[in-house]
């Protein structure tokens, strides 16, 4: 699955243009009043302006294979790294022969950076904002997991990913390159526990506009 577009909602454009272009060294691609919109590898991650509200979300971003460490460095020379629930700072995610770190943005979205080895991913130059490749995961919250999903697979075509086992509060759509993460409104996130709530957001993947 290629994750083309997201589209997420910031109660501070300018704090968020900030962090995006500054910390994260992202382009920007797009910026209207409401809307800015960054260039995330193949991927273009936008954030529209909402009132009265503090939306926050999930993301991952795949990162060149062999620059995680380096990807690590760069980042925790910025922010504090999101420290898992054994204190340290790495995740490793064996079934999936991935491993990530994560951190939040200045929405308090939770964003981590994903190695994941049975991707073709590989550098010989230092380490940049071009070793973020893609977006690879969003995370959807929703009252009903198997029905979310159960939608998505008939309307939209996705798949179970394969290296995942769907439970009753817990279902990933997809593959390496992309993946839907769906859970149950009031789960915890990876790593801070913060109860997941539902917040609007549009997704384009595999060229198919996914409106939540």
């Amino acid at each position: 699955m290629h994750i083309q577009e997201v589209t997420l909602y910031t109660s501070s454009l300018s704090r968020t243009k900030q962090f995006y272009t500054k910390t994260l060294e992202l382009p920007v691609y797009n910026e209207t009043d409401d809307l800015i919109t960054f260039k995330t590898g193949s991927t273009l991650l936008s954030f529209r302006f909402i009132e009265g509200q503090k939306p926050f979300y999930h993301l991952a971003f795949n990162i060149t294979n062999n620059k995680f460490s380096d990807s690590f460095e760069w980042i925790n020379a910025k922010l504090d790294i999101l420290p898992m629930d054994n204190g340290l700072p790495i995740a490793p995610y064996p079934d999936w022969n991935a491993e990530s770190f994560y951190f939040h943005d200045n929405n308090g979205n939770i964003l981590e950076f994903i190695s994941r080895f049975d991707l073709p991913y590989y550098s010989s130059d230092q380490f940049s904002v071009n070793d973020i490749k893609e977006i690879s995961e969003v995370g959807i919250v929703t009252n009903d997991v198997s029905a979310t999903a159960t939608r998505l697979q008939s309307e939209f075509g996705f798949h179970n990913f394969t290296k995942s086992k769907p439970t009753e509060n817990f279902n990933v759509l997809g593959d390496d390159n992309g993946l839907l993460i769906i859970t149950r409104n009031g789960r915890g996130w990876v790593p801070t526990h913060k109860p997941a709530q539902i917040f609007p957001m549009t997704i384009v993947a595999d060229s198919k506009k996914i409106e939540l």
